[in-house]
């Protein structure tokens, strides 16, 4: 949870942010339907049975079910802070700028529930009026916590003129 210069070198319009980012965040759950995983293959073209073939699944796979893709999981990291980022003021924009260390730990079968577990990780500056927020992202299954997914994400914040 490091800045260069620390919280009080933030523009004003970045303080507000740091101290929403730096409190562990826990987001709602989210079911993982097949009807989901399917849309999701068709999207990415990843049709490998183990996502969209619950019956070669029965009998294939450990537990029966077919399993959540790794980047659909990837991809609820950002549901809940697209709105959080939007809403600040001072804020012009938010940009994805990508990812470190993402490793899928565990398989998620469908009809699970998962929800995503948020931290701050850095909020460094990059360009005058930009600045890097990066976060520790997990997934996890509900109930019980079962950890499928980590990663850090990378947003760019660009501040308004």
């Amino acid at each position: 949870m490091s800045s260069p210069a620390g919280t009080n070198a933030l523009p004003a319009a970045l303080q507000e942010l740091r101290q929403w980012a730096a409190s562990e965040r826990l987001g709602g759950s989210t079911r993982l339907s097949q009807s989901r995983i399917t849309a999701f293959a068709d999207a990415t073209g990843d049709h490998n049975w183990i996502h969209v073939d619950p019956v070669r699944a029965r009998d294939g796979l450990p537990g029966g079910q077919t399993i959540a893709h790794g980047f659909l999981l990837l991809s609820l990291t950002v549901e809940d802070d697209v709105a959080a980022l939007a809403g600040f003021p001072g804020i012009a924009h938010v940009l994805n700028y990508g990812l470190n260390k993402v490793r899928f730990l565990a398989p998620v079968p469908s009809g699970a529930e998962v929800r995503v577990r948020s931290r701050l990780v850095s909020l460094e500056p990059r360009n005058p009026g930009q600045w890097l927020l990066t976060q520790h992202k997990a997934v996890e299954r509900v109930p019980g916590g079962e950890v499928a997914l980590v990663a850090e994400q990378l947003s760019l914040i660009v501040l308004s003129a």
